[in-house]
């Protein structure tokens, strides 16, 4: 079981390392549950505001699981 399961609409993920898809230290709104979208992986989409103000990001479960355990992001729940 991953530790984010329980994301949801208004969380708030800080990227605080160095991950592939935005600069450190960027925070995103999770603005949609993507459960089966484009597969049947649990997914999100993360709005970013600010200078990072682009389309919504969709991130898999897995890869905001990992960067959870690689201590590259922080999560707080709405």
């Amino acid at each position: 079981m991953l530790q984010i399961d329980n994301l949801q609409a208004g969380d708030i993920v800080i990227f605080i390392g160095t991950c592939n898809t935005v600069e450190p230290d960027v925070m995103g709104f999770i603005i949609d549950d993507h459960a089966g979208w484009p597969d049947d992986e649990q997914a999100v989409l993360i709005q970013f505001f600010g200078k990072h103000d682009i389309d919504p990001l969709h991130y898999y479960h897995r890869e905001l699981d990992d960067f959870l355990e690689k201590g590259e992001i922080r999560i707080q729940h709405g």
